[in-house]
């Protein structure tokens, strides 16, 4: 199987990204909220399809992290981020 290569500006400039975006914007906020857990799970569920379009046509392995000041999707060595967000300014890095 042929992988692409990711342009990871375009793609977060993509209909997908941003929606990637606002799925782990949303699932910060429940995990911060302690929210029901079929909410927190059926965010989780979305990720996880976002994780295997990332192995599937990039050939990378993401993960979603998460601390008191950021949440983002980086790879597990933390040496490439995909994106990250400032908490108290909702900036993305």
């Amino acid at each position: 199987m042929i992988k692409l290569k990711l342009d990871k500006e375009e793609f977060m400039e993509s209909d997908l990204g941003k929606e990637l975006i606002n799925c782990l914007t949303r699932l910060d906020e429940a995990l911060d909220k302690r929210r029901d857990e079929i909410i927190i799970s059926s965010f989780l569920a979305r990720w996880e399809v976002y994780q295997m379009i990332f192995r599937q046509y990039y050939g990378m392995e993401y993960c979603f992290t998460r601390t008191d000041e950021y949440y983002g999707v980086v790879t597990e060595d933390e040496k490439d981020w995909l994106f990250r967000v400032l908490k108290k300014s909702s900036e993305r890095l």
